[in-house]
């Protein structure tokens, strides 16, 4: 049985364009009025033959719709140079999960650094059977600053330790990334009418042996920030494949030896500078992890999609917003953030339910964009604004597995990289999603690229969510 999450109700605020439930009074923010991907990038368009080309094995017609995706949705909200981009004006996850009463969702998740593992070694290498699926995490406590400055913003737990809260806008990603989870209209309506947010309403999906079906148009999409100065150069650690595929312990940028240095000037692209980074962090065993000083390449900040912080958007970011941007500059390169200061794109993920199978599509900013295969099948779009060129692409759609039952890798090293081995897929994650018989690994379902389905014997017991995270991760 299948629960349907149709919804027949939008009320937009006159004047604001925001949406506001029926049947909670949702507290609103002054985000922009809602704008969705653009049909001109084949948005919802060629449904079936996007379904027809994963049936066949058609790479490059999924990847041209891939990318199309992917500049779609990083197109600017104004004619401004230093727009937002059209996502910003979705609803985030934050507000998909606020209480009924209309106060915001819970304020902080706990930190995803997990404790290391007995036996796990400091080279962990295997050929992939077996391996866990979380791997030992460097920590990163809250900066006294941040603490200070933005008490309203952090929240203190039982052992005196400190964790970042969930802003209007940012999500707390626990280290150096600046993390959005924003969904289309469609989804946040679907799981505020469904009463999604509710760990009630999935209890009783899993009782009565239902799984979640969202609707056609839900999108949601996890996109990286990284802080960067207004003047000067910041460092920024870049995936030249620093691991291979059989590493089976922690890959996080931490440990990546290739560095570029962030200009914000756009004058010195190319030169070869000492950049210093990493303040505060700890190993996962609690051992102090000095400033690395590495040699970088300078890149102009008009490679990357960016977007320079004004006064106006300092006064919509909550406390939390500005403790989670504090936090991260500090870590980074021990100054804090303000007004001026850039936000810089290094990583995004975008799901669409266009098929029944789900699109799935992520990408990462490249010193080489044009080599490799995550490079392939990039068409020409000259309406696109902006450099959406400069970032590589993988891919998870619901292709065939090989002979011996796996996917292939399909992995964002900025997103992935820092909680899972670098021979993970995206699409054998996200089946999972559920309440139940399931999880990110479970003694039923636990090869990390084994080809699931919503119908594979092992998710008996389960209530699946979709190919969504956040409804299990996030209702309360």
């Amino acid at each position: 049985m299948t629960r349907n999450c149709s919804v027949a109700w939008t009320i937009l605020t006159a004047g604001l364009g925001l949406a506001i439930a029926s049947t909670a009074a949702i507290a609103q923010d002054t985000r922009p009025a809602y704008e969705p991907i653009s049909a001109l990038y084949r948005y919802f368009q060629e449904n079936k033959e996007l379904d027809a080309a994963v049936q066949a094995g058609d790479r490059a017609f999924v990847r041209n719709h891939s990318w199309n995706l992917w500049a779609g949705m990083m197109q600017p909200l104004t004619k401004d140079e230093n727009s937002w981009p059209i996502w910003f004006s979705w609803q985030t996850s934050h507000q998909a999960f606020a209480q009924e009463n209309g106060a915001p969702g819970p304020k902080s998740r706990p930190a995803r650094r997990i404790p290391s593992q007995a036996g796990h070694s400091r080279l962990p290498v295997s050929d992939g059977a077996g391996d866990e699926v979380n791997t030992p995490q460097p920590q990163y406590q809250v900066p006294t600053y941040v603490i200070r400055t933005y008490p309203d913003g952090v929240t203190k737990g039982t052992g005196g330790s400190y964790s970042v809260n969930d802003g209007t806008y940012f999500v707390n990603n626990g280290d150096i990334l600046i993390a959005t989870e924003s969904l289309s209209q469609e989804g946040y309506d679907a799981i505020r009418s469904e009463k999604l947010y509710l760990k009630k309403t999935l209890e009783n999906a899993l009782k009565d042996n239902e799984n979640i079906e969202l609707p056609r148009k839900y999108v949601s999409t996890k996109h990286m920030y990284w802080p960067a100065k207004a003047d000067g150069l910041t460092p920024l650690p870049v995936w030249n494949e620093n691991f291979p595929d059989f590493y089976a312990g922690y890959a996080g940028y931490e440990l990546w030896n290739s560095v570029v240095a962030i200009d914000p000037s756009n004058t010195r692209d190319g030169e070869q500078v000492e950049v210093t980074y990493l303040f505060g962090v700890k190993t996962n065993e609690g051992a102090t992890i000095p400033p690395q000083t590495k040699t970088a390449t300078v890149a102009s900040i008009d490679r990357f999609y960016h977007h320079r912080v004004t006064d106006k958007d300092w006064e919509l970011f909550s406390d939390a917003d500005k403790a989670i941007l504090n936090a991260a500059s500090i870590w980074l390169y021990d100054e804090p953030f303000g007004v001026g200061d850039y936000l810089v794109t290094v990583a995004a993920h975008v799901n669409t339910k266009e098929i029944e199978s789900w699109t799935l599509q992520s990408v990462w900013w490249s010193q080489t964009p044009d080599k490799g295969p995550y490079a392939a099948n990039r068409p020409e779009l000259p309406e696109a604004v902006g450099p959406w060129k400069h970032y590589l692409m993988t891919d998870a759609y619901a292709f065939a597995p090989d002979a011996q039952g796996n996917l292939e890798k399909a992995v964002n090293p900025y997103i992935e990289g820092v909680t899972h081995p670098i021979a993970t897929s995206c699409r054998n994650c996200h089946v999972r999603a559920g309440t139940g018989n399931t999880g990110y690994q479970t003694p039923q379902c636990f090869g990390l690229l084994t080809s699931l389905t919503p119908d594979s014997e092992c998710f008996k017991g389960a209530s699946l969510t979709d190919y969504i995270w956040i409804i299990p991760d996030r209702a309360h």
